[in-house]
């Protein structure tokens, strides 16, 4: 059949006003015609639509609300902890003020949570309500709570379990701009994998009916309970301390505290309650208050962090060893001060080209307790200058700001430190335990008996000496060449041995410039 050519226009017409209708036919059904089974005026707010995630409310107050500062400070904090514990808490007790005051007093708790990061899955979070009224415990609505490193997810089945219990009741007002737990989750997210909160803020509540409801979820060891509590406030610094020490007495000896000692008494009770329970005892992992930080004494927050663990035979520290950890504890409260003597001494040297006298007025009393100390200056990472005393013959502050200055002029390896220098140059501080003798028969029975990157050592054979402190190991790390240099340090020969020599080992506390 042919085809009309005359006809086409109107053929193209008639197909292209099909198309429109097919168009808005399709288009109709698509959106009129294929609809749900349910009606709008039906519609419910699902529990997600109504409170699906509790925002941060002081991310930029008590810590960073910038992701990377937050994930830079806690691992500055995390770092700053010895890892030396094996042992699985099942609660800890932290503090919850801003990080500059009490992170790294927190920090010492959570660190122990790494090697368990894994096993642990839900963490009962109990603090006290600061903002709201609360009769009983205040559990969260929120199924997610937010921090600048991610959300965290609430356990519902726990928080279900616990709303059968009347003294526990959901409260989205206690939560919304309560700090207590929330300073709390950046660090649970930096030392656990997989897990859950339970939020609990208190108000009127007694421990023993907290103790109660919490006891079947700390029987489980995938469960840890962290107690969020402050110490005292606003005391005079040296009036504090002694307060906190009270404290931590009393916790030691599981004797309940008032609530004129915490800020968190309630919750640290239930924790007593729960450890002898469960036969756990509380191990004292740092104690300090804000005076330690910001330097304002007048009126003071303590804090302290402790872990509740099965008991372990504890190893008794005795010798160096002992005085290394007092060591530790004076340099971490006193860090701060230390410093600033060092800084002080330094540019009253290069400037002035005079001693430093620290004065009593201007530091606590325990900076003029007798100790020995070495200052190292460091420029580029290069040596600038290091001199020390080996003996605790004057005031720490007195023997840091001589070494000090020794160091920055009188080292005779090095010319003095220039004005033009200063802005370059980094320091640390390095403070010595006694000196312990080494007993030994031969070369090789000496050798058995150094213990790298631990001891420092000190060899005498008449008149000559010298010194290596531990620091050196990271540049000599094998045990026979780290003495031959230290045998020619002393102006022996390499291969000098006789029955007139001795060896003396000591310990070492390094106290840093984190700004350096």
């Amino acid at each position: 059949m042919e085809i009309d050519r005359r006809k086409i226009p109107q053929y193209l017409m008639i197909a292209a006003i099909v198309g429109v209708v097919v168009f808005f036919n399709v288009s109709y059904f698509s959106d009129y015609v294929s609809a749900n089974n349910e009606e709008i005026v039906d519609y419910a707010l699902s529990d997600d639509d109504i409170n699906p995630v509790r925002e941060t409310a002081v991310a930029g107050l008590f810590y960073p609300a910038d992701v990377y500062q937050l994930d830079k400070d806690l691992d500055g904090y995390l770092e700053h902890v010895p890892a030396e514990f094996s042992t699985r808490p099942h609660i800890l007790v932290v503090p919850h003020a801003g990080y500059k005051y009490s992170a790294q007093v927190a920090a010492h708790a959570y660190k122990r949570l790494l090697p368990f990061r894994k096993e642990i899955k839900n963490v009962l979070l109990l603090g006290p309500s600061h903002r709201e009224y609360v009769k009983g415990v205040a559990l969260a609505e929120a199924k997610n709570f937010r921090t600048p490193l991610g959300l965290v997810k609430t356990n519902q089945q726990i928080t279900n379990e616990l709303k059968k219990n009347p003294l526990f009741r959901t409260n989205a007002r206690a939560h919304r701009d309560e700090h207590a737990l929330e300073v709390q989750m950046p660090f649970l997210q930096k030392t656990l994998d997989d897990f859950t909160i339970v939020p609990m803020l208190y108000g009127q509540a007694n421990p023993d009916d907290i103790a109660a409801a919490l006891r079947p979820y700390l029987a489980d060891d995938a469960n840890i309970l962290i107690i969020s509590a402050d110490l005292s406030h606003y005391l005079k610094y040296d009036e504090a301390k002694k307060a906190d020490e009270t404290t931590a007495a009393q916790i030691a000896e599981a004797k309940p505290v008032d609530h004129h000692q915490s800020c968190g008494a309630t919750g640290i009770n239930t924790a007593m309650i729960l450890a002898k329970d469960f036969g756990l005892v509380p191990k004292l992992l740092d104690m300090v208050n804000s005076g330690d930080a910001s330097g304002e004494k007048t009126k003071v927050v303590g804090y302290g962090a402790w872990a509740y663990e099965e008991p372990e035979e504890e190893k008794i520290l005795t010798g160096i060893e002992l005085e290394e950890a007092h060591l530790q504890n004076f340099a971490r409260h006193n860090k701060q001060a230390l410093l600033a003597i060092v800084k002080t001494a330094l540019e009253t040297a290069v400037e002035q080209h005079s001693i430093y006298k620290p004065q009593r007025d201007d530091f606590n009393n325990v900076l003029f307790n007798r100790g020995a100390s070495f200052v190292t200056l460091t420029k580029n990472g290069r040596l600038r200058g290091c001199i020390g005393s080996v003996v605790a013959a004057n005031a720490i502050a007195i023997d840091l700001a001589n070494n000090t200055f020794a160091a920055a002029l009188n080292d005779s390896r090095f010319r003095p430190v220039t004005k033009d220098e200063l802005k370059d140059i980094s320091f640390s501080i390095s403070l010595l335990t006694n000196f312990e003798k080494i007993e030994f028969t031969s070369a090789d029975d000496l050798l058995s008996k150094i213990r790298p990157n631990i001891d420092g050592l000190l060899i005498k054979d008449g008149e000559r000496q010298g010194l290596f402190l531990p620091t050196v190991w990271k540049e000599i790390p094998d045990k026979q060449d780290f003495l031959t240099e230290l045998k020619i340090k002393a102006g022996l020969s390499p291969s000098h041995w006789s029955d007139n020599l001795q060896v003396f080992r000591f310990r070492t506390v390094e106290v840093k410039d984190d700004n350096n």
